[in-house]
């Protein structure tokens, strides 16, 4: 967690040692689908995407004398999968990160003050509490049938007793369009690198997978 913290004061005190002036703050919220993938056992890992949100802060760091910007921010990103679906049931794993992506992206820089951009980066992130969710239909007779839910907590690290290893990491690639506004949609897409299953053995692994759909709005320098 010290080291997330520490990267991500660097990278947001980055635009005063770059380029202060040119230098805009940024906010996001959005969509994401993720899912898991891998092989435990000889196994295939199974499971169907699950729906979550995102929303974080990001800084736009134009590079002088370029098209390209060096573009970090810090989300929080909800990623896991699902593994029951049907009429009866929906059983569903919610991984919670807060994560750093450092994105450098090519700008168009459109007559008009429009811009299209696409780009990428590696992405950092540390686990924040995470459960295991269940809803049950319940059949009752006398009144409307409704869903039971339950939670369990995810253990998080390398033990034998552990659901999932501490922390993620990756390439994340991006492509948007920007309004002289300020207004911007975009989409990105994130491999996990690190295998998230603890005390791998042999060729097990999993990793985690999530695409994100987002507004954003670029705060204008004064």
């Amino acid at each position: 967690m010290k080291r997330m913290l520490a990267m991500a004061a660097l990278l947001f005190s980055l635009p005063v040692f770059v380029s202060a002036q040119s230098a805009q703050v940024g906010v996001s919220a959005g969509f994401t689908s993720s899912d898991m993938y891998g092989e435990v056992g000889g196994n295939k890992v199974g499971g169907d995407s699950r729906r979550g949100y995102t929303l974080g802060m990001f800084v736009n760091v134009p590079l002088k004398k370029t098209s390209i910007s060096f573009l970090p921010g810090l989300y929080y990103v909800q990623k896991g999968n699902t593994t029951v679906k049907d009429n009866n049931r929906d059983v569903w794993t919610a991984l919670r990160y807060a994560e750093l992506q450092a994105n450098f992206v090519y700008n168009t820089n459109g007559s008009k003050g429009n811009n299209f951009f696409i780009g990428g980066g590696p992405t950092f992130g540390v686990n924040l509490p995470s459960t295991f969710v269940s809803k049950t239909i319940v059949r009752d007779p006398i009144k409307s049938d409704y869903w039971l839910r339950s939670e369990n907590n995810v253990n998080i690290g390398n033990q034998a007793n552990s659901d999932v290893r501490f922390g993620d990491y990756g390439v994340n690639v991006l492509m948007g369009y920007r309004l002289k506004c300020g207004w911007g949609l975009s989409f990105n897409y994130s491999a996990g690198l690190r295998n998230i299953k603890p005390m791998a053995t042999g060729d097990d692994y999993i990793n985690n997978h999530v695409m994100g759909l987002q507004l954003s709005y670029l705060v204008k320098n004064k």
